[in-house]
């Protein structure tokens, strides 16, 4: 395969990105498609993704909104995550190097991450990854400081494949860069948590009435909120709300987003 990105694959991977968009409300869902769509796309066996707050990639016990599929069997993908139950020092060798990219995004393969003599010697290689048959991965980290999280998608090849290309990396760099520029965007003009409820149940095309009673609330205080949209978004009528809101970013939804009271969907 050439290590070059072609006008194909690109295609494939904005239309990726339009999927997305369409299961955006749906954490799980999405990211299980991003990394079904990424595993098709770059010929990898098993994918995992998920996210973590800022400073919790090598915790896993602090990752939330976790995916994996692909395993052969179901004792393959047991003995791979028993990893993440393991807390001894040095277990997995690459970590060194990850810890020391720090806040940085990126996407490596393993062998930019650890050598083959510490990778083939090491504990989570014939404890974890030779017994689940796989062996190369690319690992793809990406930062979120609008919602302070990091987002990473881990895919992996069959002990037996050949090792993640150039190719394969850059449109997995690309293509997680692209998710990073929709939540950039949609950070600038996020709305408050309840604000956005109201208007995506308006988007849906239900009336100030039926928004109370989704929402709990008082018809008053759903009309407050309106006007509070229409003051935002300088519009001067219902039409002109959700038209201005079709054109907002629509980003996939993160749960980390959640944490500081906010949410973009």
């Amino acid at each position: 395969m050439s290590d070059f990105v072609t006008w194909r694959d690109a295609r494939s991977a904005f239309r990726l990105l339009d999927e997305l968009k369409q299961l955006r409300h749906d954490t799980l869902a999405w990211r299980s498609h991003l990394v079904a769509g990424l595993s098709t796309l770059v010929g990898a066996q098993v994918g995992l993704g998920g996210e973590a707050p800022e400073g919790g990639l090598l915790d896993g016990s602090r990752h939330v909104g976790s995916v994996d599929m692909g395993w052969g069997t179901g004792s393959d993908r047991r003995v791979w995550m028993q990893v993440c139950e393991r807390q001894e020092p040095e277990l997995d060798p690459s970590d060194a190097r990850v810890a020391e990219l720090g806040a940085d995004s990126f996407t490596c393969p393993r062998h930019l991450l650890a050598t083959d003599r510490s990778w083939y010697r090491s504990v989570i290689f014939n404890e974890h990854y030779r017994p689940a048959r796989i062996n190369h991965y690319l690992l793809s980290v990406l930062q979120v400081p609008e919602h302070r999280a990091v987002h990473f998608v881990f895919l992996f090849k069959a002990h037996s494949d050949a090792p993640f290309s150039d190719r394969d990396r850059h449109l997995v760099h690309h293509l997680h860069g692209e998710l990073g520029l929709m939540w950039r965007e949609a950070s600038a003009v996020r709305l408050p948590r309840r604000l956005h409820q109201v208007l995506t149940l308006f988007q849906a095309g239900h009336g100030e009435k039926e928004v109370a009673e989704r929402l709990g609330i008082s018809p008053r205080t759903v009309h407050d909120y309106s006007k509070a949209l229409h003051r935002r978004l300088q519009v001067r009528s219902r039409a002109e709300l959700l038209a201005r809101a079709r054109a907002l970013p629509q980003p996939p939804r993160l749960l980390m987003q959640d944490v500081d009271g906010v949410g973009a969907s």
